[in-house]
């Protein structure tokens, strides 16, 4: 039984803002004798971010719960209460993070959470909005509802990879919160990896706090995907079991392929399994092919001959990294056009032996 409010915080920001990557470091800085929950949502229906997260916590005191697919926050509060109820029942958590897609509308998630049947399970803490100051100058960004909703909400502001900004990005950032009412919100510059000490201790103690911001009052959005049941929009993220309903779906090549669209973007990806293995020179030609695409995002953990890769595409800005260990490999792409998945299939699987 759930005696004591769970403190929770709601973190949010546009497509490949550094949301993971904050979480990771919260989680890193986590006191030892707390249990940290971490629900997780992907506009993709491949369900990355979940495995990224989960590398390094395993028996830490890290619970991490993934609903990929759709939107967590749109069809209204089912999937987002039962996703909760789920990883209170399981985790018994001290905290709860939730992280919405980046085309998702987390007012909702405020209002749900602040519902009165929640009110004695859960305390909403402060939230807080990653946002590239660079990109509030672009009209696809600074015009988009869900972007400007993100801001609306947030108790705090943090204007990341501001290594990277010119002279300009931060008036026109503040500007643009004024114009949203939001002059108040406090805006703090990070670095990309959030490896400055001082930064994250401001942030955990951030997290402590309860949020000021009241219920958003706009009207829902027409809902499309009312349609699928619970259990379909709940996925638990695989940890050391090999997920034996996963391997079932995989066809004779031994790959599952889904598709999504909504809020103007579309979405392909793939998840392959373990047994079959990239080639990292003929795959990082395919990366770069899907580059010349102009895609707004591409997310892919996959097992190589080389060791396991970790691929981060924004815009046109690549990371690369190496993880510990992976289930399978899983490749995402998100446009704001209509995909050919055909012929990205094929291409892709000239990487795989």
């Amino acid at each position: 039984m759930i005696t004591t409010p769970i403190k929770t915080n709601i973190i949010t920001g546009f497509l490949g803002v550094g949301k993971t990557t904050l979480i990771k470091a919260l989680l890193a800085s986590k006191p030892d004798n707390e249990v940290w929950a971490v629900l997780v949502n992907e506009f993709g229906e491949i369900g990355i971010d979940g495995g990224l997260l989960s590398s390094g916590h395993n028996g830490s005191g890290v619970v991490i719960k993934e609903v990929p697919g759709g939107c967590l926050c749109c069809a209204a509060g089912v999937p987002t209460q039962v996703a909760v109820n789920q990883i209170i029942q399981q985790a018994k958590p001290d905290r709860l993070l939730i992280e919405p897609t980046g085309l998702g509308h987390p007012a909702e998630i405020v209002n749900l959470l602040q519902a009165p049947h929640l009110q004695h399970v859960i305390t909403l803490q402060a939230s807080m909005c990653l946002v590239d100051a660079r990109k509030v100058s672009d009209s696809r960004y600074r015009d988009h509802d869900i972007f400007k909703q993100q801001l609306h909400i947030a108790d705090m502001v943090i204007a990341n990879k501001a290594q990277l900004y010119d002279e300009q990005a931060m008036p026109c950032l503040r500007d643009f919160m004024a114009s949203l009412g939001r002059a108040d919100t406090p805006i703090m510059l990070s670095d990309s990896h959030f490896t400055q000490a001082s930064q994250l201790q401001h942030l955990m103690l951030l997290l402590n706090k309860p949020s000021q911001r009241a219920k958003w009052h706009q009207s829902p959005k027409p809902v499309s995907l009312l349609s699928r049941s619970a259990e379909q929009w709940f996925t638990p993220v695989a940890s050391i079991k090999v997920d034996e309903a996963l391997q079932q779906q995989f066809d004779a090549q031994g790959y599952i392929y889904k598709t999504n669209q909504g809020e103007g973007c579309y979405s392909v990806g793939w998840i392959i399994d373990c047994q079959r293995c990239f080639d990292f020179a003929r795959f990082m030609v395919w990366v770069e092919s899907v580059k010349s695409l102009n895609v707004m995002r591409l997310k892919a953990i996959v097992i190589t001959f080389d060791g396991i890769l970790s691929v981060n595409m924004v815009d046109d800005k690549l990371t690369l990294d190496e993880l510990d260990d992976a289930l399978d490999s899983r490749i995402e792409i998100i446009s704001d056009k209509p995909l050919d998945g055909d012929t990205l299939q094929q291409q892709l699987f000239e990487c795989v032996d």
